[in-house]
């Protein structure tokens, strides 16, 4: 079925529930409201005032009905858009047969071998290979997990209609499933009733982990080792190479609810997964591998390792009797029985317990017998089902995924100061300078540990910071470190916050390798990274630290804040020096450099396409290291669709394979390039900050221009949407309700402002042009913002606009944006050689221009609610409420059309 016979097959189902849940004369009044939004955007002069004047006649009731068809056929079209890119992927495969497509894997070495890479390089390479996807909760993720399930069912429905065979009556009772899940959709509630619960967020993160990366990840592994023995027979893969891990429940930044109960608990569902998981894989392997030992002789280690397990278990025990001619049923039985018993054990209370308990289950004990099996059984046994779960057993072990651990700078100095004061020692730590913090420190460091009380501190925020160290040293000696991934320490500023937490574990008994990791998140501190860093590696305690962990270490930059410190173009200058200043500090010190990337899904977060943005990475600094954050909606984009999200992982490390090639230039930035963009970003760095934090009345302007406070209500998150007290302050505020606010209101400001300013500052235009051409950075830079462009809309900016009270103000600042718009479009245009916004790229354009027609009415709708909020006598109060609801519902329906949130 073609896009256009599914996007009108959807389009009707949606109408039909419409006239029959609501009435004919709600559709009615939609329609009504889609003609006028279409002529307007014809260009119409009367249109806009009439669609205007068409959504103030609503009453609340109406409002809710009229939001909610426009918010939901967007997620059928998205739906129907991705069963398209589906279809049009898999023709390409087809079509190219047995050639390999362009960033696969397979074309990846393919290439690496044509660009003369050696076996020796390769093995080097291959190695190195490490890449990890990091799962977090950050709330920009506006659909309920009830929601994704329906939509689930409905991609589903269309995959059943694209059957070439599908009998007439097939198809009839296809459309009939599709109608009763379009009203199943139409009469549940969008929002939620209430915020979600940490472990709710832990579940949604699993969900992915056990319905998407399980099965996945082994085929990854499969394309990568067929691509090798065709091209590299020589070379082989030694260790799990792609990963997963997840913040949530361990991300305790900003975030109250996440406690060290909480943690415990999210290990105990993390576990519980992986259990429950391979215990399953196993029950399955023992029916299928039903070899008698007559035809398959058992060798003498398996035959060792069973017999040494007697007495065994009742039901293994059961087995025996029946099918003891059938030695590999009953091993793979009895790694069953085990896990069984590892799943009925309570993993959280021994976590929270101080009762010694001993060493739990390691996955070796899992991996070793199935190695044995795979030893002697026929390849087409081994590398099939067998294979399937040796891989599954070594990506995900016990633990489904790494949990990282997460907080500020400032908390853990507390902690510190706290501690010390109850030892009645260093009155005053936290208000030392950084170098007098960092001596203390490292004098504590070769102290012995002093005799601490498992609750030294003085506040419950300081009880509640030591128990999360006591809970991961517990977690290591109980269950082994592989359940942990780094501490990542946010706002890093100085060695004094790392040595914090090298001190923090020390105390608490992690006595093993813990990977600490520093988080430079501002435009200031990415600029310090490679100082610190090269102060902390020649630190005699840290040294001997990192010796310990094979001088591995790993640092995150942070694309959120930084933007909202700088500015779109200084963010990623900024970014981009700090990632060759500090792997070069790495190279120096003869470290082995992780860059971990916190990106999230928009332009302005460090989001696009994830192969391009690989690739436009600085030289040398990946290495087959790779490790990314994934975040909110980006998560459902990415990974709800498993044949896109395969297609998604495969790109990811093509780009990681080719990024690390030993054949690629890593001396290709022209100093005039380097020139030519730290005078644009400093100059577009000025132009921002004039802007957002010198600007009076700026902060009055972003909040009644934008339903910012209407976002920071939404019950999409158990973060609060500030860090610390403040209030909406633009530094107070997190990095993603600053995008969703502006995004929402089709400013889309944090993708493109200042940009335009600091092109127009370029001594050299035509320099611009060559570094377009040549360069793969600037070409990303460019391409990414000329998309937030595309997305940002002027016109419907302006009725947000009309909102602010002082409309001197508003004007003010309505026209000084506008006027960056217009140069920041030139300018690229100029660069491009485009007549129009993404002219090159002509499928995602004419997506948007379709799309505008159905967001612009939601974007009327926020309008009048919020205009309706805001001159309420009480607003909070009984009237207050169905404006809300609606609002809300325009938040979802603008985000499902613009396909971003924050």
């Amino acid at each position: 079925m073609e896009l256009s016979a599914k996007i009108r097959l959807l389009g009707d189902t949606l109408g039909h529930v419409i006239t029959t849940q609501e009435s004919k004369a709600i559709f009615d009044i939609e329609e009504n409201i889609r003609q006028l939004s279409k002529d307007r955007r014809a260009g119409e002069l009367q249109a806009g005032p009439a669609l205007a004047g068409a959504v103030a006649e609503l009453n609340p009731d109406q409002a809710r009905a009229v939001a909610s068809a426009f918010a939901l056929y967007f997620d059928l079209v998205n739906l129907a858009e991705e069963s398209h890119r589906v279809n049009v992927l898999r023709e390409r495969l087809a079509t190219s047969y047995p050639e390999a497509i362009a960033e696969s894997i397979t074309k990846s070495i393919r290439d690496l071998k044509a660009q003369g890479v050696t076996s020796t390089e390769m093995q080097i390479l291959i190695d190195s290979l490490h890449i990890e996807s990091v799962l977090t909760a950050h709330p920009t993720q506006s659909k309920r997990r009830t929601i994704l399930s329906k939509l689930e069912r409905i991609t589903l429905i269309l995959r059943e209609l694209d059957y070439p065979d599908l009998l007439p009556q097939d198809r009839d009772e296809r459309h009939a499933a599709l109608l009763a899940e379009v009203t199943n959709f139409w009469l549940t509630s969008r929002s939620r009733s209430a915020r979600p619960e940490v472990t709710d967020e832990v579940r949604t993160g699993l969900y992915f982990i056990d319905q998407v990366f399980w099965d996945l990840l082994p085929r990854l592994y499969t394309e990568l080792e067929d691509a090798l023995a065709e091209h590299y027979p020589d070379v082989q893969v030694k260790h799990a190479w792609y990963r997963m891990a997840s913040w949530v429940g361990g991300d305790r930044d900003g975030n109250p609810n996440v406690t060290h109960e909480i943690t415990a608990e999210t290990l105990r569902l993390h576990r519980g997964l992986a259990v429950e998981k391979h215990r399953e894989a196993f029950k399955e392997l023992s029916r299928r591998l039903s070899f008698d030992i007559k035809r398959l002789p058992l060798p003498s280690a398996l035959q060792a390792w069973f017999e040494a397990r007697r007495p065994l278990p009742p039901h293994v025990a059961y087995l025996e009797d029946r099918y003891s001619n059938e030695p590999y049923r009953l091993a793979l039985s009895l790694l069953s029985s085990d896990l069984a018993y590892a799943s009925r054990e309570d993993m959280r209370a021994r976590l929270l317990s101080d009762e010694p308990h001993a060493a739990r289950a390691k996955i070796k004990e899992y991996t070793a017998p199935l190695s044995m099996i795979a030893g002697i059984a026929p390849k087409s046994v081994a590398g099939n089902a067998l294979g399937e779960v040796q891989r599954q057993l070594e990506i995900f072990g016990l633990h489904a995924a790494r949990l990282d651990f997460r907080e500020e700078s400032s908390r853990l100095t507390a902690t510190i100061a706290e501690i010390l004061r109850g030892l009645g020692r260093y009155e005053g730590f936290e208000k030392l300078s950084e170098a007098e913090r960092a001596d203390v420190l490292s004098t504590l460091l070769d102290e012995p540990v002093p005799a601490l009380a498992d609750r030294p501190g003085i506040t419950p925020e300081t009880a509640e910071t030591w128990s999360v160290f006591k809970l991961l040293a517990r977690v290591k000696a109980v269950y082994g470190s592989e359940l942990l991934g780094p501490f990542i320490i946010s706002m890093t500023r100085g060695v004094a916050d790392v040595l914090t937490v090298l001190l923090l574990a020390r105390w608490a008994g992690f006595d093993e390798c813990l990977d600490i990791v520093p988080l430079f998140e501002t435009v200031d501190d990415l600029v310090a990274a490679p100082e610190v860093l090269s102060t902390l590696f020649t630190h005699q305690q840290y040294k001997a630290h990192l010796e310990s962990c094979q001088n591995e270490q790993t640092v995150m930059i942070g694309y959120s804040d930084s933007n909202k410190d700088g500015g779109y173009l200084a963010a990623q200058w900024a970014l981009y020096q700090a990632q060759e200043a500090i792997a070069e500090t790495c190279r120096q010190c003869d470290v082995n450099l992780t860059l971990f990337h916190g990106r999230g899904g928009t332009v302005a977060r460090g989001g696009g396409p994830a192969n391009r943005a690989i690739r436009a990475q600085p030289p040398g600094t990946i290495n087959g290291r790779f490790r990314v954050t994934e975040q909110g909606e980006s998560i459902t984009s990415r990974y709800a669709n498993l044949d896109l999200a395969y297609r998604h992982l495969e790109q990811v490390t093509s780009a990681v394979l080719l990024s690390s090639s030993p054949r690629r230039e890593l001396d290709g930035v022209k100093i005039a390039w380097r020139a030519a963009m730290t005078d644009m970003a400093s100059v577009a760095r000025d132009e921002f900050r004039s802007l957002v934090y010198e600007t009076d009345g700026f902060l009055e302007y972003w909040r009644e221009a934008t339903p910012l406070e209407e976002i920071t209500r939404l019950r999409i998150g158990s973060r609060p949407a500030t860090r610390g007290p403040g209030g909406a302050q633009v530094t107070k505020i997190r990095a993603i309700p600053w995008v969703f606010s502006w995004m929402q209101s089709r400013f889309n400001l944090p993708g493109w402002y200042g940009l335009g300013t600091g092109l127009e500052a370029a001594s050299d235009p035509d320099l611009l042009k060559t570094l377009y051409r040549e360069w793969s950075f600037f070409r990303a830079l460019m391409d990414n913002a000329e998309m937030s462009l595309l997305k940002a809309d002027l016109g419907i900016a302006a009725l947000y606009s009309d909102l602010v009270t002082d409309k001197r103000l508003a004007s003010s600042i309505f026209e000084r944006i506008s006027a960056e718009y217009e140069r920041t479009r030139n300018a690229i245009l100029a660069i491009n050689g485009n007549q129009q916004l993404m002219d090159d790229e002509p499928v995602i354009q004419r997506s948007i221009e379709l799309r505008n027609p159905y967001v612009d009415p939601l974007n009327y709708i926020q309008v009048e609610m919020l205009k309706r909020l805001r001159t309420l006598d009480e607003p909070e109060g009984p009237q207050a409420e169905p404006l809300r609801e609606v609002v809300v519902m325009t938040i979802n329906g603008i985000a499902a059309g613009l396909r971003n949130t924050g």
